[in-house]
């Protein structure tokens, strides 16, 4: 069995600086909770260049061209 934890490569993991917790702890957006990295994980779901762009369209949305933010 491979003991990596798997958070590190997951979809639901926030990774932002401002919610202040490091080491063996992330925020998992599924469980809308802070959890201890897991080897093992019911809601995982391998974070892809593609997955990650999609998630990133449906929390800030889509930007066009010429449009300023």
């Amino acid at each position: 069995m491979n003991d990596k934890a798997l958070c590190c490569t997951c979809l639901q993991r926030e990774n932002r600086p401002e919610i202040g917790i490091g080491g063996d702890l992330i925020y998992c957006r599924k469980k809308q909770m802070v959890v201890s990295l897991k080897t093992k994980c019911d809601v995982y779901t391998r974070a892809t260049k593609q997955s990650v762009r999609e998630l990133e369209r449906s929390l800030y949305g889509v930007i066009e061209e010429g449009e300023e933010y």
